[in-house]
């Protein structure tokens, strides 16, 4: 005769095997979503929300591999169904504010940090995002102190220092983020983001070297011929804050050739305060201006906040010598930052041309930063004067009107392109499209 089945035996048995094929498949998630197989770790852990709807846990991994697969407002949804459950829960928040910011949210990542922050003032996870979060910012400053507030009381926290190593990157400082990633590969030898980060800035030195090559073209039946011309400048970076530079430019307009040379000293006096200075001379010069100065300055007098990005304000002067006489220009623009990675520049131009007459005219730029190392440009220009910075001297009282458009693809710090269109025209004038490449290196 079979002894009969303990009720309670089976109900207990049933759990622990439902138990354990719960933890089985939290393992297999777990696994894909280190393995990088994220569609596979989606897919196990929305089962593991349908199977233990009230666990945050399962709501923390699923937004956080919705998030790094791009889904980001399935992510925030994710999370904020956990938060739900665990209003208080670090690690959602912290994923929340994470997700915020890959997004573009940066005001709001920010002042979820901050908040966590005000909680758990000794969280090294929050507080390494709240430096990432202001490095998006741009805010430089305010990031750096971050990241060396933490590196003083730990001195071997990776995050802190790839973070002080991007600050630097980020400013084009190669020689100041160097020794940071060479001290996070030391701790973590294996990682292959550190080892990317040094090797993208190992052999960028204190050179950079800008050329380019350009021509122009006139339409209608003007008898004009093309311009052509070709530009080089080397700078040599004194210290981290002042560079040296030489330049010159050649050309060929109106059958005639001219070369420039010149020589330029830029100064970061403070990190909101920069200026340059500029001197050109043409020997035996047909077209560009025998001898000229330029001097100008940027000063970033609001650093920026989450309410508001940062502003800049911009002045650029030239004089310019001619056979016939001497012409000035005075420019003054203010740039102010939409959302961190777009910026709109508008500049006012002051003139006095060859005829002694004065003369007004205005440019409107948006400038695009959409990823670290795209950067495009787009503007609108209604003056006296071309764009070529070398032509000053139109004496004719007629508006020249532009439209320009440039891109720029950085490789690495050691390479990168840049392309740039214009199309200006002059009433009674035939109008010029023009088209400029550029290399840049550094080394």
């Amino acid at each position: 005769m079979k002894t009969p089945l303990n009720p309670r035996l089976v109900a207990l048995g049933l759990l622990l095997a439902a138990s354990l094929a719960r933890g089985a498949d939290a393992g297999e998630a777990y696994a894909a979503k280190l393995a990088g197989d994220y569609p596979r770790a989606i897919s196990l852990y929305q089962a593991l929300v349908e199977q233990e709807p009230a666990n945050p846990a399962h709501y923390y991994q699923l937004g956080t591999v919705l998030g790094w697969s791009g889904r980001y407002n399935e992510s925030l949804s994710t999370l904020e169904r956990g938060l739900q459950l665990a209003p208080a829960d670090t690690d959602l928040l912290l994923a929340r504010a994470r997700v915020l910011a890959w997004s573009g949210q940066l005001s709001r990542a920010e002042e979820l940090i901050r908040g966590i922050l005000a909680g758990h003032p000794k969280n090294l996870e929050a507080r390494n995002m709240l430096g990432r979060v202001l490095l998006w910012q741009r805010q430089f400053d305010a990031a750096d102190q971050v990241f060396q507030s933490i590196l003083t009381e730990k001195p071997t926290d990776t995050d802190a220092l790839i973070g002080s190593g991007d600050v630097q990157r980020f400013q084009e400082r190669y020689d100041t983020a160097r020794p940071y990633y060479e001290r996070a590969l030391v701790i973590d030898p294996a990682s292959k983001d550190i080892q990317r980060r040094l090797a993208s800035v190992r052999r960028a030195g204190r050179w950079r070297l800008d050329l380019g090559w350009g021509f122009s073209t006139f339409s209608g039946s003007s008898p004009l011929s093309d311009w052509e011309g070709w530009d080089a400048a080397l700078r040599y970076a004194l210290d981290r804050k002042t560079g040296i530079s030489l330049a010159t430019v050649w050309a060929n307009r109106f059958d005639l050739d001219d070369q420039q040379f010149s020589l330029g000293l830029d100064r970061r006096i403070t990190d909101n305060l920069s200026g340059y200075g500029r001197v050109s001379l043409t020997p035996a010069a047909d077209f560009f201006a025998r001898r000229s100065l330029a001097a100008g300055g940027e000063w970033r007098f609001r650093q920026g906040t989450k309410e508001w990005p940062p502003t800049v304000l911009l002045a650029d002067y030239r004089v310019s010598r001619y056979g016939s006489g001497t012409a000035h220009s005075l420019s003054l623009g203010v740039t102010q930052y939409t959302n961190h990675r777009l910026a709109v520049t508008l500049k006012g131009t002051v003139s006095r041309n060859l005829n002694g007459h004065f003369t007004t005219g205005w440019q409107v730029r948006l400038d695009g930063d959409p990823t670290d190392h795209w950067r495009w440009n787009l503007g609108y220009a209604d003056g006296k004067e071309s764009l070529s910075v070398t032509i000053i001297d139109y004496t004719r009282e007629l508006r020249n009107r532009a439209v320009f458009a440039g891109i720029f693809r950085e490789f690495s710090p050691t390479l990168g392109l840049r392309v740039d269109v214009a199309h200006e025209w002059t009433p009674g004038s035939p109008a010029r499209n023009t088209f400029h490449a550029g290399l840049v290196t550094r080394f």
